[in-house]
């Protein structure tokens, strides 16, 4: 189903070629499939620094435990995405990954099982 989806599907303007998208798709009912194509997020570098902001605007380095932990939670969205390139099916579309704002990092799609069709395709909003 994913060959003939991404056979047909064309992404809108401003939208990277498909391969740079980690793409994933669930079941909406018997009729329909939702995707959402979502370009992975890049790793932060450590040597980037660290820094909490404080309740009157000045701010301090992190902590070597806020740093860890900052680490521990990156690897663990990382390891969440999709890559590039690859597909994944999610039990519903409840559970399918997302965004938000985002612009064409990420691209929504809607494609009718039984017409053959494509719905829609559109990039995600921008704030």
């Amino acid at each position: 189903m994913t060959d003939e989806i991404e056979q047909t599907v064309r992404l809108p303007d401003g939208a990277q070629p498909l391969t740079a998208y980690g793409r994933n798709y669930a079941f909406d009912g018997q009729d329909k499939v939702v995707a959402t194509y979502l370009i992975p997020s890049l790793h932060s570098s450590q040597d980037e620094g660290c820094e909490v902001m404080l309740d009157d605007f000045d701010s301090r380095p992190c902590t070597q435990e806020e740093i860890k932990e900052l680490a521990e939670a990156e690897a663990s969205m990382t390891a969440s995405q999709t890559p590039a390139g690859e597909i994944r099916w999610h039990e519903s579309p409840k559970s399918l990954p997302f965004i938000n704002d985002g612009g064409c990092a990420q691209v929504n799609v809607e494609y009718d099982i039984a017409a053959h069709r494509i719905l829609a395709v559109e990039c995600n909003g921008e704030a």
